[in-house]
């Protein structure tokens, strides 16, 4: 009889170990499921997806062929997917990359939502909800070097709660090389970082302020120092590397963005963009997020007056992230964001709602259920988070942009039809990319990068608009003796893709209607 009590308690001891285990191989296999399928989603067209697909291909081949990025942008996606590339090729190793490293995010969330929600359960729960999240599976195929943004982002987030569980020197210095990481990945990243770091890194300040290292801030009104000298510092090296890198990182030309962030026009449906009779949705994530974020902000208020309610032992730091990402949540929901604009922050947030939403939910979880017993608590979420996965389709494709292959044709032809010398002005970024991939030739989107006696204007039909003074102006310049002529090489119209030298560009303007001729010389561009 004792010796199977001895086994009943070696049982007991090996439970955490297994619990573990298990919750390992089903985060593997979560990884493995969202890659695969964000893979063959990406192989299911020969031609790379997304409006800036073109530009991830064409910037690996250039930092294999050169070891320099083709435009400027933040490098570290870059350097990572670099060594896909070089196994496979650009075009191969960019979908590779954008579905490995969007995937991945489900290892950092986990480890961030089980501090947040207490339990490893809760870290189980907030990758279920992220992982497989539509804004995580358009970010893959669309916007790939913020989909990466997040998944170092998140992880920088786990090394900042983990030097706030048990400070040391090794894991501060963790926590600023994450932070460093964020910032070279891409702006989102960055300003993800800067909304959690500076509230938690405060609010952790506060907590100690009678110790002999904070005893400088024991009073309660100073504590708007401690959070001002945190954000002085990670705004200072943000400013620094965006006056530096102007093209890569978030900088004080950033702010911008907020004057158009809301409208008086309330949307309650919270979609994630409007435009006209088009709608996204993408799961309904931000207003999913702003529900929990709400849920989770309530359940703290009411530890002031109910003490009863639940709590889980945060560290203040980790406390303080938890508001922020709560606040967070809620800001993305608000139904004044003026959605309306495919360049504006409002759309940006939304689309990233998912990361939010996955934290706060798991925080929400680890509250609700911080009163029952481990077993119920693990039974409840695991549940939760398999019966999520699974109502979750495999491929997502709302608001993708895909290649035509009549204009993959079309910008294959230009190759060699433009003089040697020649610099490409493309209003398109899409297609931009895309010259540039097939053709080498330098492209860029504004005119005033390039010399007058080197400049083409390469338009897509779609701009110029069919049948347009445009239009019909560019067919008689073909007609024009003197000039040279525009040429055209789309399949299915002679001005559905069109190469239009500088001379004979302006002769083109000079003949459209005044307000024609104004909006193009404005060169607008999307």
């Amino acid at each position: 009889m004792l010796g199977r009590f001895d086994d009943l308690e070696a049982l007991a001891a090996r439970r955490p170990r297994l619990v573990a285990a298990a919750i390992a191989a089903l985060l593997v296999t979560l990884v493995a499921w969202s890659a695969w399928n964000r893979w063959t989603f990406l192989t299911s067209s020969p031609y790379p997806m997304g409006i800036d697909g073109y530009f991830y291909p064409l910037q690996l081949r250039s930092l294999l062929d050169h070891g320099t990025l083709r435009y400027p942008s933040s490098p570290l996606g870059f350097w990572l997917m670099a060594p896909l590339a070089a196994l496979t090729d650009p075009m191969t190793g960019a979908k590779l990359g954008a579905a490995l490293f969007g995937a991945l995010v489900a290892l950092p969330t986990y480890a961030v939502g089980r501090r947040l929600g207490g339990s490893r359960p809760a870290g189980l729960l907030a990758a279920a909800l992220a992982t497989p999240s539509a804004g995580s599976f358009y970010l893959t195929i669309e916007f790939v070097k913020n989909g990466i943004g997040v998944t170092v982002a998140m992880t920088y987030l786990w090394l900042l709660l983990r030097a706030f569980e048990r400070p040391s020197r090794g894991r501060v210095v963790a926590a600023a090389a994450g932070f460093a990481a964020a910032v070279l990945t891409h702006k989102f990243a960055a300003g993800l970082a800067l909304v959690v770091t500076v509230p938690a890194v405060a609010v952790e300040i506060y907590a100690h302020r009678t110790s002999p290292r904070w005893r400088w801030l024991a009073a309660p009104g100073r504590l708007l120092v401690g959070a001002a000298i945190v954000g002085g510092g990670v705004l200072l090296l943000s400013v620094g590397a965006s006056i530096l890198f102007p093209d890569r990182f978030l900088g004080l030309d950033e702010l911008h963005l907020i004057d158009r962030m809301f409208t008086s026009t309330a949307r309650w449906e919270i979609p994630t963009l409007q435009l006209g009779r088009r709608t996204m949705w993408l799961g309904h994530e931000p207003a999913i997020g702003g529900v929990l974020g709400l849920a989770v902000l309530g359940l703290l208020a009411a530890r002031r007056w109910w003490s009863g309610a639940p709590r889980l032992g945060w560290r203040p730091g980790t406390g303080g992230a938890a508001v922020a990402l709560a606040a967070l949540a809620v800001l993305v929901a608000l139904p004044w964001l003026d959605v309306g604009d495919v360049q504006g922050l409002p759309f940006r947030l939304r689309i990233v709602a998912f990361v939010p939403m996955a934290l706060v939910g798991a925080a929400a979880a680890g509250l609700a259920l911080a009163r029952v017993t481990p077993t119920t608590r693990a039974t409840v979420a695991l549940a939760f988070a398999v019966t999520w996965v699974g109502l979750q389709p495999p491929w997502r494709d709302e608001g993708v942009v895909r290649a035509h292959p009549a204009m993959v044709s079309a910008v294959i032809a230009l190759d060699g039809a433009l003089p040697d010398d020649a610099m490409v002005v493309i209003p398109e970024r899409h297609i931009l990319f895309m010259v540039a991939w097939y053709t080498r030739y330098p492209a860029w989107l504004h005119p005033d990068h390039v010399p007058e006696a080197h400049r083409w204007r390469i338009m897509p039909l779609a701009f110029i608009g069919r049948d347009s003074p445009l239009d019909r102006a560019l067919m008689a310049a073909r007609a024009e003796p003197g000039l040279v002529a525009p040429i055209g090489t789309h399949p299915r119209h002679p001005d559905g893709l069109v190469a239009v030298p500088e001379a004979t560009w302006r002769w083109v303007l000079d003949r459209l209607p005044e307000r024609a001729r104004q909006r193009f010389q404005r060169w607008p561009t999307i």
